[in-house]
C-alpha cells in the first residue's frame, strides 16, 4: 500500500479532520440543478398571480397612452401604440371574476394562443426562476371564476398566501370568445 497512514479498525478513534484526509474529497461538490421556470409574479386586485416568463416579451409602464375604441367588450380597455404596432389592451378582472382596479399599474406584452395582446397589472413584484416542483395543482376549492385560468399554485413558506400561476393560452382563448 502507498498510502502513508495506517488502516483504521472500528476501535480506534480518528478526528474529523483525519476523517476528512482519509474519505472526503471537498472539491467534490455536487451542485443538482432543479429545472425551473421564469415567472412574472403581480397583483391584480390586491391577489398574487404569475405568468410564464416566456409568454411575457415586454414590461411598460402603466402611464403608457391608452386610446378609446368604441364597441370593444369590458375586459378591453383600448389599444396602445407600441414601435409602429398597434396592441389592445385588455384587463383580466372581468374574465377571473375579480373587482376591477382604478390603479394605472404596469402593462405586460403577452403572446399566448395565437395572438399578442398588452396586458394592465396593477403592480409587478418580481420576475424570477421558480423551481418547477415548488408548483402544487390548483386544490378544488379555488373559486369557480379562477379555475378554469389557474394552472397551479405556488406558495412560498415565508407568506400565508399563495400565488396563483395563470394559464394564458386558456385566458386568451376566452378572452377570443367574447368572456368576461
Amino acid at each position: 500500500m502507498t498510502d502513508s497512514q495506517p488502516p483504521l479498525n472500528e476501535s480506534s478513534n480518528m478526528t474529523f479532520e483525519q476523517a476528512l484526509a482519509t474519505h472526503g474529497d471537498d472539491s467534490a461538490i455536487v451542485d443538482v440543478d432543479e429545472p425551473c421556470q421564469q415567472m412574472v409574479l403581480f397583483h391584480l386586485s390586491g391577489q398574487s398571480f404569475a405568468l410564464p416568463g416566456q409568454a411575457v416579451s415586454e414590461i411598460l409602464k402603466g402611464d403608457t397612452p391608452v386610446y378609446f375604441v368604441p364597441g370593444l367588450p369590458a375586459s378591453t380597455q383600448g389599444v396602445i401604440h407600441l414601435r409602429g404596432k398597434i396592441e389592445s389592451l385588455i384587463t383580466l378582472q372581468p374574465l377571473l371574476g375579480l373587482p376591477e382596479s382604478d390603479t394605472e399599474g404596469m402593462i405586460l406584452i403577452v403572446r399566448a394562443a395565437g395572438i399578442s395582446s398588452a396586458v394592465r397589472i396593477d403592480q409587478l413584484d418580481d420576475v424570477c426562476e421558480l423551481p418547477i416542483s415548488a408548483f402544487k395543482p390548483a386544490p378544488a376549492t379555488l373559486a369557480s371564476s379562477l379555475r378554469p385560468y389557474v394552472s397551479a399554485l405556488w406558495q412560498p413558506s415565508e407568506q400565508r398566501t399563495a400565488t396563483a400561476l395563470l394559464d394564458v393560452d386558456a385566458l386568451f382563448k376566452a378572452y377570443q370568445q367574447g368572456l368576461g
